[in-house]
This record gives structure tokens, C-alpha cells and sequence, in this order.
């Protein structure tokens, strides 16, 4: 029971009439009247919150405004990433090769070229011959 009767308290509150007037200060003049229920400004809200949703969603999926969204991905705009990440790739390996290129020519120019010479990679002649 207390459940119907707080529905159609809640009802009842929705039709209750208010009036918005405006006044001119002035004069005292009434500019604009209206009569209004709770139930008039909810649809009136829901609506508008509808039509500017609706609004909202067409221009997102009719315009280039779709680009901003984070998974709106176009074939053109997937090409250009892959292309993109094959650059970087090239890039990076050919900084990785400018580096250690670098760090070995540092390494002559300091004097530590044993580790570098290819003679110092083979075995000795003397203990070839002694085995």
C-alpha cells in the first residue's frame, strides 16, 4: 500500500500547474506567462537532451569529426601507419648501425684496436707448429 501511495504522490506532483511569469521591473508590466507542470519540463528537457544526441551522432558519423575518435580507423589512415612504422624501423636500425659504427671508430681512435685487429683472432703459429 505505501508503495501506490508514494506513486501517486509522485504522480500528483507531476501535474501540479505552476506559472513562470516575467515582469518588467519598471513598470510592472507582465512580459511573458506560462503555465507549467513538472511533467511539461521533464519532456521538454528529455527531448532536447534526445534531439542534441541525435544532433551530436550525425555530425560525429557524417563529418571528418569522426577522425577524432580514437577507433575510427580508414584503410587510408591504416596504410599511412603501417608506411609509418616500416619508416621507423628503417630508422631506428640504421641509428642502431651509425652507433655502434661510432662506438668502434672511438675505440680505434683511443688505441684499443687489439680487439679489433683479425690477426689477434687467430692462433698463434708457434704453438700450431708445437702441437
Amino acid at each position: 500500500m505505501k508503495k501506490s501511495n508514494r506513486r501517486r504522490k509522485i504522480i500528483a506532483n507531476l501535474r501540479n500547474k505552476h506559472r513562470l511569469v516575467l515582469i518588467n521591473d519598471n513598470n510592472f508590466a507582465e512580459v511573458f506567462s506560462i503555465q507549467l507542470t513538472p511533467m511539461n519540463v521533464l519532456m521538454v528537457f528529455s527531448s532536447l537532451l534526445v534531439a542534441f544526441t541525435a544532433l551530436i551522432m550525425l555530425l560525429v558519423a557524417y563529418t571528418p569529426m569522426r577522425a577524432l575518435l580514437p577507433n575510427a580507423v580508414t584503410a587510408e589512415s591504416r596504410k599511412e601507419i603501417l608506411e609509418l612504422n616500416q619508416q621507423l624501423e628503417d630508422l631506428r636500425t640504421k641509428l642502431e648501425v651509425k652507433y655502434s659504427k661510432q662506438e668502434t671508430l672511438n675505440k680505434i681512435l683511443e688505441g684499443n684496436e687489439s680487439a679489433f685487429d683479425s690477426t689477434s683472432v687467430r692462433p698463434n703459429q708457434s704453438t700450431k707448429s708445437n702441437q
